[in-house]
């Protein structure tokens, strides 16, 4: 095991990155979490507020003015998730770099032993403890392979009800099934979450740091690909924090998020497979919801129309043709 001192040499060890919109009261938590388990570390804690609506700027000014390692930028607009965590990486000070959601809650310490990973195998290029709901289980579905054909089709289309009930065809195609909590090890995977992404700067300025075109989703599979192409990414379940999930979009009528999800993925399709790959993909989403959306209309001459549905996909549609 690595000693690591933080400001050995002056140098200034890890960075957090912390994006927050409008979630002032989790994201105070979540410092006093990390203030608590890495006092021995004093990590640099950067506070990128996107444009917030709620009491985030009194929290973020209370934060910051009892912690001098704490410091914050706010944003003059609502930017995307990637544009603000590159406000964040471009002003981070640390070797290492870690990039992690306001909902991310330290219940012991997790930073010295990550990076005496990386340290001790220099191939890994990510690396994150596992991440547990508040009930204690592992979340398994941040933990993902990368996108196909197959995989929209399996999972994401009208057709997912004859397909997504195996486990083998969802440990081949969406979710890693191999890591195991039980077993306390670095386990390899194609992709980690920027719930919890922890790497050096160096890596990230090679990376070419987070995509802007991203505006939401699929910014942290496309870093995982970019990062993937010459180093190892990694799971190490020797530590866990607990990720509350999904804090930003507390709301019922959320149809708008599974377009931005699809027309993210074709993003990441247009950006890093073949012209062929990206033009199936996108004929293939269209036809689905313009199947969709044809079922939906029928539906509704008896009374039974599901409206969010169609909305969700009617959505998608608008999201394609703007383009």
């Amino acid at each position: 095991m690595f000693i690591l001192k933080n400001l050995s040499a002056g140098k200034l060890l890890i960075s957090i990155i912390i994006v927050n919109h409008n979630t002032g009261a989790i994201l105070k938590d979540c410092i006093n979490s990390v203030l608590k388990h890495e006092n021995s570390i004093k990590p640099e804690i950067i506070i990128i507020d996107n444009f917030s609506s709620d009491d985030s700027r009194e929290i973020i000014k209370e934060l910051t003015g009892k912690e001098n390692n704490i410091s914050s930028i706010f944003t003059d607009s609502l930017i995307s998730f990637s544009a603000a965590n590159n406000l964040g990486i471009k002003k981070a000070k640390g070797e290492y770099v870690l990039i992690m959601n306001p909902d991310i809650i330290f219940t012991e310490p997790v930073l010295e032993s990550l990076v005496s990973a990386m340290k001790s195998n220099g191939n890994i290029g990510a690396i994150s403890p596992a991440l547990k709901g508040t009930d204690g289980n592992f979340q398994r579905n941040y933990f993902q392979r990368f996108p196909t054909i197959r995989q929209f089709v399996y999972f994401f289309s009208v057709l997912a009800p004859f397909f997504n009930k195996s486990a083998a065809r969802m440990n081949r195609y969406l979710e890693n099934q191999e890591i195991d909590v039980k077993e306390k090890k670095i386990f390899y995977t194609e992709q980690i979450p920027c719930a919890f992404f922890l790497t050096t700067k160096q890596i990230l300025s090679e990376a070419g740091f987070m995509d802007e075109r991203y505006i939401l989703f699929f910014e942290d599979v496309d870093l995982s690909y970019s990062i993937h192409k010459k180093y190892l990414l990694t799971v190490d379940t020797n530590s866990q924090v607990t990720h509350l999930g999904g804090s930003s979009f507390k709301t019922n009528d959320n149809w708008w998020l599974h377009g931005r999800f699809i027309y993210s993925m074709y993003t990441f399709f247009s950006k890093n497979y073949t012209a062929g790959k990206a033009r199936t993909l996108k004929f293939l989403i269209k036809l689905n919801s313009y199947f969709i959306i044809f079922i939906e209309n029928i539906k509704g001459l008896f009374g039974n129309k599901d409206d969010y549905r169609y909305k969700k996909h009617d959505h998608l549609l608008k999201l394609f043709n703007e383009k």
